[in-house]
C-alpha cells in the first residue's frame, strides 16, 4: 500500500544523513508467537488464565510488570523472574525479522543512516543478537541502560548522543502509541508501521511523519 506522508520535504529531497532508531519488538521481529507461548507457559505454572495472541500484541512495548497486569489484572514479581530465567530461550527460537527487514537495515547502512534500536526490553543485546540483526546496529538502549523506558523521551535521547545524531535529521520507527510519544518528546520525527496492529489512522493521529506497512518501504522515503 501507498506511504502515507503530511506535506513535508522528504529526506530525500532534504539530502539528509541521519539517523534512524527503531523500536525492536512487531517493527524489526515478529515477537508475538513466542511471547504468547511463553505466558501461556507462565500461565499454567501459576494458575492463571491463558492469553491470545491479539490481546498479548496490545500490551508489547509496555514494560513487561506493566503488561502482565494488563493481561492478568495484577502482576507478581514472581511471574518475571520465572519467565526470563526459563522461558525466554524459548521465546527467541520463535522470534523472526519480520520479511525483507535484514536486507532494508542493509541497504540503510550502505547509503550512509546510522542505525540503532530503542525498546523496553530488558536483557535486550540477546534478543536482538538472537533476531540475527544486530550487526546492523551501531546503538543498542534497552530497558536497563536509562531511568524512564519509553514513552519518556530519555531512551531515544540516549541513542541519539551514541551514534552523534541530529534531532532535525533523526527518525525513530515504530508501531506504538508508545513510539510516538518518545518521538514528540525528544523532538524525532516519528514514522509510524502498521505491523503492531495499530492503523494508519491511528499513528497519523499520534503524529507519524509517515506511515509504513513494513520496514522495506522505508527505503523509499528515506533514500
Amino acid at each position: 500500500m501507498k506511504t502515507l506522508m503530511y506535506p513535508s520535504p522528504s529526506v530525500k529531497d532534504q539530502g539528509a544523513k541521519g539517523a534512524v532508531l527503531f523500536d525492536f519488538d512487531m517493527t524489526l521481529v515478529d515477537s508475538s508467537i513466542g511471547i504468547t507461548f511463553c505466558l501461556n507457559r507462565l500461565a499454567l505454572s501459576f494458575g492463571l488464565a491463558r492469553v491470545s495472541r491479539e490481546e498479548v500484541v496490545r500490551t508489547i512495548g509496555y514494560p513487561m510488570d506493566q503488561a502482565m497486569g494488563m493481561l492478568w489484572g495484577h502482576f507478581d514479581p514472581e511471574w518475571i523472574d520465572r519467565y526470563r530465567e526459563h522461558l525466554v530461550p524459548l521465546e527467541y527460537e520463535r522470534m523472526e525479522p519480520f520479511p525483507g527487514t535484514r536486507e532494508t537495515l542493509s541497504r540503510l547502512r550502505e547509503e550512509g543512516l546510522s542505525l540503532g534500536v530503542v525498546s523496553n526490553r530488558k536483557r535486550l543485546v540477546p534478543a536482538v543478537e538472537s533476531s540475527g540483526l544486530k550487526e546492523f546496529f551501531l546503538s543498542v538502549v534497552g530497558m536497563e541502560d536509562v531511568n524512564k523506558p519509553k514513552p519518556d523521551p530519555e531512551p531515544v535521547r540516549l541513542s541519539l548522543k551514541i551514534l552523534g545524531g541530529k534531532v532535525e535529521e533523526a527518525f525513530l520507527v515504530g508501531d506504538s502509541e508508545i513510539d510516538a510519544e518518545a518521538a514528540r518528546g525528544s523532538g524525532v520525527r516519528f514514522i509510524g508501521v502498521t505491523s503492531g496492529g495499530r492503523n494508519r489512522e491511528i499513528l497519523l493521529r499520534e503524529g507519524a511523519w509517515a506511515v509504513i506497512d513494513g520496514i522495506p518501504e522505508l527505503t523509499g522515503i528515506l533514500l
